[in-house]
């Protein structure tokens, strides 16, 4: 029989450090005490480089390891960046995901519960497959094939839970099977409906620590210096070295490191093809987002057989946040163009404005000339 990691070694944001090492050692170490064990802070260190995409990480069978190691990877990433910081929940808690499936069914509602999430489970030892549905029937066998449903929750628990999850029709409420009120769920589904939950407890967390805590700031320094250059690899700046990063590069509008999807978009559009409704939002909002400035977006819509300049310039500068209710619109992600059939190719990232600033990057740090597009803003 393959060995059990413990409970807190697979969940450890399920328990307090305070409450953990009370239990464990019957005292209350601080976070300071902690920070000189360099082992279990190097270990930390690799939780969240794995995080940042530097390596992996593993979770071993020894409790006190794991937990104090989470721990003391939130203070890292808390004092590193707060993109770093999401990151590392982020993963966190697809690893949480992944051992809630090898579990037993009762684990997801225990915690569940512990997170406020009101996730019913009626399953049991003599009915494991809950709510039963026939999906169909076996041709070979005419056996009937089931669906089971351990879980449900209410539909407005539910339309909460899937916010972010929205874009994908599977999780859209008319796909689900839905019973007075209640939708109910497979053990996958689940799982992953607790996610967002389980992202969010450990940003709760990382507040509690650095609000409730005096850290020495002098024996975390290294960590946090090697990480800062980490974050500055993967994503190019600092969430404090935002503006500046962007102001570098505004105007560098550099076609030959746009995604395929936008690349097709605009080879049609410089056709002068029609565009549809979606295509020109993902194009514009692309183009303002890596720093386009309306005129520059509007020069290029020209092109469009039914380009309006009144319509256009009313729509660019209500997208660029400079009408109505003067919010910026954000780009389609990955997964939105995939949804709507835009997405052309597997680039290995989540958002097109992800892959445009990767190559861009790349490329200045390879000393490679700024070649501005031929269609200059200004």
């Amino acid at each position: 029989m393959p060995r059990e990691r413990p409970f807190y070694a697979k969940y450890p944001f399920m328990v307090s450090l305070d409450e953990y090492l009370l239990h464990a050692y019957g005292t209350r170490l601080s976070l300071n005490d902690l920070l000189d064990l360099q082992d279990l802070k190097e270990q930390g260190l690799m939780r969240i480089k794995s995080a940042l995409g530097r390596g992996s990480y593993t979770v071993s069978f020894d409790e006190d390891q794991e937990v104090i190691s989470f721990y003391l990877a939130l203070i890292l990433a808390s004092a590193v960046d707060p993109w770093a910081l999401h990151k590392y929940a982020d993963v966190e808690a697809k690893r949480a995901v992944s051992f809630m499936l090898g579990d037993k069914d009762r684990v997801i509602s225990v915690i569940a519960e512990k997170l406020g999430v009101e996730l019913e489970y009626f399953g049991s030892e003599s009915n494991i497959c809950g709510h039963r549905v026939v999906v169909g029937v076996e041709k070979r066998t005419g056996k009937e094939v089931i669906e089971c449903y351990p879980f449900r929750v209410t539909i407005p628990t539910y339309l909460r839970l899937t916010e972010s999850l929205a874009s994908d029709p599977k999780w859209k409420l008319v796909n689900r099977c839905v019973i007075r009120g209640y939708v109910y769920l497979n053990k996958r589904d689940a799982a992953r409906l607790l996610e967002s939950a389980i992202k969010s407890r450990i940003a709760e967390l990382a507040m509690e620590l650095v609000s409730t805590t005096s850290i020495d700031s002098e024996r975390i320094m290294p960590e946090v210096n090697e990480l800062r250059e980490l974050v500055r690899s993967v994503r190019g700046f600092l969430t404090s070295e935002k503006d500046k990063f962007m102001e570098e590069l505004r105007g560098q509008i550099v076609e030959e490191f746009f995604p395929p999807c936008i690349t097709e978009i605009m080879n049609a559009l410089l056709k002068g093809e029609h565009l549809s409704h979606h295509q020109r939002f993902a194009l514009a909002t692309f183009l303002l987002n890596i720093g386009a400035d309306v005129d520059y977006v509007l020069n290029l819509m020209r092109n469009l057989p039914d380009f309006n300049e009144r319509i256009a310039r009313y729509q660019v500068e209500h997208l660029a946040g400079q009408r109505g209710s003067r919010k910026k619109y954000s780009m389609y992600s990955c997964e939105k163009m995939k949804t709507l059939g835009m997405c052309v190719a597997d680039c290995g990232v989540k958002n097109p404005i992800q892959y445009y600033w990767r190559q861009l990057r790349a490329s200045r740090k390879a000393g490679g000339g700024k070649t501005i597009s031929s269609h200059t803003q200004g």
